[in-house]
């Protein structure tokens, strides 16, 4: 299976779309692009770029080129999950996108959440204290 075989069928799942649907909103029809997703046929040109509008990431995602798709719910595709389901209109947001990237290196760094809010405000505080 190709970059681009794996990477259409992630982009769906992520998306909760059936072949279908992604078929219909890029005119194909499900066949071609299960064909598609299991690299039995390559996309052409066009087709890619249908792929890298519908799914919101570049050509060079798809193929495999860069390894960082546009945006973040789209920086790195995160799966669904019902317990994120609450939070799907922030995952979206590429304004929310850098705390969530922010929590994502606080958890690997071990540090915990208490730590970070004291910190966070005492920062606030000689902020503010700088500004009068």
């Amino acid at each position: 299976m190709s970059v681009l075989s794996e990477r259409v069928k992630k982009l769906r799942n992520c998306k909760r779309q059936s072949q279908n649907e992604v078929g219909k909103a890029l005119g194909k029809s499900r066949e071609t692009v299960s064909k598609y997703e299991l690299g039995e046929r390559e996309p052409d040109p066009e087709a890619i770029i249908l792929f890298a509008k519908h799914f919101n990431v570049s050509s060079d995602y798809l193929l495999g080129i860069n390894e960082q798709s546009q945006n973040m719910a789209t920086e790195e595709i995160i799966p669904y999950s019902p317990e994120l389901a609450a939070f799907e209109k922030y995952l979206k947001d590429e304004n929310f996108i850098p705390y969530l990237q922010l929590a994502v290196r606080m958890k690997d760094s071990n540090i915990e959440i208490n730590q970070f809010e004291k910190l966070i405000n005492k920062i606030i505080k000689q902020t503010k204290s700088n500004v009068k």
